[in-house]
């Protein structure tokens, strides 16, 4: 009976030892060779036994394997990437997997399926800038104005008080749309967002269109979209950073991550601030104070996901909420920005209805601002304004496929009610103009875009392709409860700031398209032509220049602005095989936009306030061109970015510079990351009233300087270290205009921990 227990023993040691022998896990990550940084999506097979398996966020893969054999191949293949072929006794031994990272993408995918790669590019196509998650952690961008700055097409405009303006291709910054994951972020009132606000931690991308010619994203987008894409799936669970730096500031960061299935979870805040200390006066006296608190919560289902991990389709939950307290001791001035939204989304197949987006998002913002023009108010002035905007957001969009036709249908809504509180004296010796106002504006915009992709034969052009648009939006504006200050004004107005108004409104765009690629050339070509049309803002219409005048007649009525546009498009690259030069790309846009009605602003000396006019013609001819060269196998990246602007009138786009010269060397090695950025921005003009009711030109004089950014990340196990520094506008020491701009030199240092 032993003996038997003993040969039935040993025979089951054999048996799993043999089971061992046959299936082994093969596990690892997968990250860039240059920055270190972890590549998600990467498809891992091993053709021979016909399995796979596809990396996560945090570029890890797992994958059981019967009957292996040493010298079996693995393949790791991604778009963006070189393709890898190792043996697995490497893979096995290597754990650490890292790949190349291309000049230009591998084109099958493009040609074989009509799905676009970003969102953005449901609209026609056109000049498409996108920044990428790894340019945030590699530079130590505070926000997301640091990052858009160092574009070549793009001009940030920083107050005293932190908030950052946009303006694209010479145009204002209230005919810029920004969207936080496809819902817009716009204020009521002037239609412009202070990109300061976004934080850039959790994003995954910004998606920024340039030019007239979208028709997706609304009428307000006259010069441009920034589309902000947060990140749904994170390479961690919890992660801390702490930001020190010029100013006294002081940011610290809690971002926390987890899955639970199909389920994902974001749950992020950010505490920041800084003290700031005029140039000419002691030490402590009169100080500029900033106070920020970022949060963000999201919870998302993917009902069925791609190979590659990606959902196909999703239903996503955000809130989103901003506080910005600024205080200015010496002119008496406080901002007070509550900004929050709670939004909804569905992206995919629902039951039978195949390729749809459907999403709803509330959007409350509360902002106090309070401006003592001088120690005297009786002198020059004072301002007291509350502003309570309530936006109610839905936009629905379906795709429709015929063979090489596709077919967008789309509807947006927006209601939005704003009570509005103006209380402000300025020229005259008595208060004048309204106290109190509620004001509603209804939006309705109908969309459809068609797009004819024309697939060929030849081994280099794939595509040739019409594209074609239809927006028409429906607007109502109305005004409640209307009080003023003093009874002259209110005669003379009839109680009305805001005439009930209803603008109808349609446009049409077209857009013809050429590419090719062979997997080492890539060419790209586009030309565009359509019309636009854009309805002045609630505070463009109470704001008119006939307010200002001690003996007022009547309010002018604004009209719409509309603008006819054409584009030339142009994007080469190259990818070079050889052990100093890896490729190139080119790329060059030339367009011009004649304006009808053109929106014209005035600006108070010494203050924010801004009165607005029609200009019956106005033009803008641009001129846009970046060339970057890749050598030593991407670790080193050289790029040249320019753009040139003519104004018909410099005074009718007021504080936009007409020219901008950048220059970045990028260096990525071994996990180290360094970026020298510098830039020239040429003048920059406007007109200011005079206190006699004149009106003079002022001038911003040229700048230029550069910046240097420093990062390293540091691997251990499951738990990374994060090192970055930024350093910004070091050829000049303190260099501010009051009320205008900012120049001035800064510091920061940024450490970070994530498991």
């Amino acid at each position: 009976m032993k003996y038997w227990i003993l040969v039935i023993f040993s025979a089951a040691i054999f048996s799993l030892n043999v089971s061992l022998a046959q299936d082994i896990i093969m596990e690892g990550r997968v990250r860039t060779a240059n920055t270190h940084r972890d590549i998600s999506g990467v498809n891992i097979s091993l053709p021979e036994l016909n399995i796979g398996t596809v990396s996560n966020a945090a570029g890890r893969f797992k994958l059981r394997i019967v009957r292996p054999e040493p010298e079996m191949i693995v393949t790791f293949q991604h778009v963006g990437y070189d393709t890898l072929t190792m043996m697995l006794e490497e893979v096995l031994s290597t754990k650490t997997i890292e790949m190349q990272e291309r000049v230009i993408l591998i084109p099958m995918v493009e040609v074989e399926s009509m799905e676009e790669q970003f969102e953005i590019e449901k609209d026609l196509p056109q000049t498409i800038s996108i920044l990428d998650a790894q340019s945030y952690d590699l530079h130590g961008y505070i926000d997301a104005g640091d990052l858009l700055r160092t574009d070549h097409s793009i001009q940030v405009d920083e107050e005293l008080s932190g908030k950052k303006s946009v303006s694209i291709r010479g145009g204002n910054s209230d005919e810029v749309i920004v969207l936080f994951n496809g819902i817009k972020m716009n204020n009521t009132l002037d239609n412009v967002f202070d990109i300061s606000l976004i934080d850039l931690t959790d994003l995954e991308r910004l998606e920024v269109i340039k030019g007239s010619n979208t028709a997706l994203y609304g009428p307000e987008a006259f010069s441009g979209v920034i589309n902000v894409i947060p990140r749904s799936r994170q390479d961690y669970n919890i992660r801390f950073q702490q930001r020190n730096g010029t100013h006294e500031t002081r940011d610290w960061g809690l971002n926390l991550y987890n899955n639970f299935g199909k389920f994902h979870g974001n749950l992020s805040a950010k505490n920041g601030r800084s003290e700031r200390q005029y140039d000419d006066e002691s030490e402590g006296q009169h100080l500029l104070k900033n106070k920020s608190q970022h949060y963000n919560a999201s919870l998302a289902y993917n009902f069925d996901e791609t190979p590659t991990g990606s959902p196909k389709s999703s239903l996503g939950m955000m809130y989103l909420r901003s506080d910005l307290d600024y205080e200015n001791e010496r002119n008496g001035e406080t901002l007070n920005n509550f900004n929050q939204m709670i939004s909804a989304r569905f992206n995919g197949n629902a039951a039978d209805v195949n390729n749809v987006s459907i999403s709803g998002a509330y959007q409350w913002l509360d902002e106090n601002q309070r401006l003592q023009f001088s120690d005297q108010p009786a002198d020059s002035g004072y301002l007291d304004r509350a502003i309570k905007n309530r936006v109610l957001h839905f936009n629905a969009d379906k795709s429709l496929y015929f063979n090489n036709v596709k077919l967008l249908l789309g509807y947006q809504y927006k209601n939005a009610d704003l009570d509005l509180r103006d209380d402000r004296l300025l020229f005259l010796d008595e208060p004048t103009g309204f106290s109190t106002a509620e004001l509603n504006r209804v939006n309705h915009g109908f969309v459809s875009i068609a797009k004819i992709k024309s697939l060929t034969d030849s081994d280099f052009w794939r595509r040739f392709n019409f594209d074609i648009s239809f927006r028409h939006d429906y607007v109502n504006d109305k005004q409640f409860n209307t009080e003023f200050q003093d009874d002259l004004t209110k005669d003379a107005n009839s109680q009305d700031i805001l005439s009930e108004t209803t603008w109808q409104e349609s446009m049409f765009k077209f857009s013809t398209s050429l590419s090719g690629n062979n997997g080492t050339t890539a060419f790209n070509g586009f030309f565009n032509v359509g019309t636009n049309v854009k309805f002045p803002t609630l505070l463009q219409q109470i704001s008119t220049r006939e307010l200002l005048s001690s003996d007022p007649s009547g309010i002018l009525e604004l009209q719409p602005e509309k603008n006819r546009s054409f584009e030339l498009g142009l994007d080469v690259s190259r990818q070079v095989r050889n052990s100093n030069i890896f490729g190139w790309q080119i790329t060059a846009n030339f367009f011009r936009n004649d304006y009808e009605n053109k929106f014209r602003s005035f600006f108070l000396p010494g203050t924010p306030i801004a009165v607005y006019d029609n200009v019956p013609t106005a033009g803008i001819t641009g001129f846009e061109t970046k060339q970057r060269l890749f050598l030593f196998r991407k670790k080193v990246t050289f790029e040249v970015g320019a753009s040139r602007y003519i104004f018909s009138d410099p005074a009718t786009f007021p504080f936009k510079h007409d020219r901008k010269f950048t220059f970045n060397l990028r260096i990525a090695e071994n996990g180290y990351a360094f970026q020298f950025f510098a830039f020239k921005e040429g003048e920059q003009v406007a007109q200011i009233r005079n206190l006699d009711g004149g009106f003079s030109e002022v001038a911003i004089p040229s700048f230029s300087n550069f910046d240097i950014h420093f990062s390293k990340s540091f691997a251990i196990n499951r738990t990374k270290l994060l090192f970055n520094a930024s350093l910004r506008n070091l050829a000049d020491d303190n260099f501010q205009l009051e009320g205008l701009v900012l120049r001035d030199r800064r510091y920061y240092i940024t450490l970070g921990i994530q498991y």
